[in-house]
């Protein structure tokens, strides 16, 4: 359950952010979570709420997770679109992709209540 260390250090990196940002209580924070990261969202959110449970700056922090599909570019035809990196490419039938995008797992904002 590797969600509860991720979402130990995300707790690290919002309270690190506020702190350099002028303190005061996290109200909200957002993140990027993509098809292929290996990451359970649901897992993760649990993860978090429990990791802020007592935290003077982020107890009570909404987690709002955005699940970032995955987009592939083939090797052989360029096709770019979704779906299996491990199946054939639905234009031409060959194996191997880019990955575009959905491995990110990247903490996109935090909201600060004013002090």
């Amino acid at each position: 359950m590797h969600e509860v260390s991720i979402a130990q250090r995300i707790v690290e990196v919002i309270r690190d952010t506020a702190d350099r940002n002028g303190g005061g209580r996290v109200a909200s924070a957002v993140l990027r979570v993509g098809e292929l990261s290996c990451v359970d969202p649901e897992t993760l959110a649990f993860a978090f709420d429990l990791s802020c449970r007592g935290d003077p700056t982020l107890d009570g922090c909404s987690l709002r997770i955005e699940r970032v599909p995955a987009r592939l570019r083939c090797r052989a035809c360029a096709w770019e679109g979704g779906g299996d990196p491990f199946a054939g490419c639905p234009a031409c039938g060959a194996r191997g992709f880019d990955v575009l995008d959905g491995r990110e797992l990247r903490l996109q904002t935090i909201d600060l209540e004013q002090a």
